[in-house]
C-alpha cells in the first residue's frame, strides 16, 4: 500500500483513474468539467489530498490552468489560471 496516491487522466473517457493513499482498489472520477475538444491535458500532478490535472488551450507545452480534483471526496470542480 501507498502512502501517496495515484492519478493518471485516460482521455478517450474523460475521467481520472484514482487509487487512494493506503488504498488498493481503481476508482474513476468523471472530469466533467474539463472539455477534452478544448482543453488539452499536459500532466496530473499529485499535492498531498489534490489532484491536478494541469492544461491549455493551444497544445504548446506549457500548461495555463489546472483543475482541482480531491482524494477525500473523489470529486472535482475547482479550477484556475496559472
Amino acid at each position: 500500500m501507498s502512502k501517496t496516491g495515484y492519478a493518471r487522466y485516460i482521455e478517450s473517457s474523460n475521467e481520472l483513474e484514482v487509487i487512494r493513499p493506503g488504498e488498493n482498489s481503481t476508482r474513476r472520477i468523471k472530469c466533467t468539467n474539463l472539455n477534452p475538444n478544448r482543453d488539452h491535458v499536459q500532466g496530473v500532478e499529485i499535492h498531498g489530498d489534490e489532484i491536478w490535472v494541469l492544461t491549455n488551450t493551444n497544445k504548446n507545452n506549457r500548461p495555463n490552468r489546472k483543475f482541482v480534483y480531491k482524494f477525500s471526496s473523489l470529486s472535482g470542480g475547482g479550477s484556475s489560471g496559472y
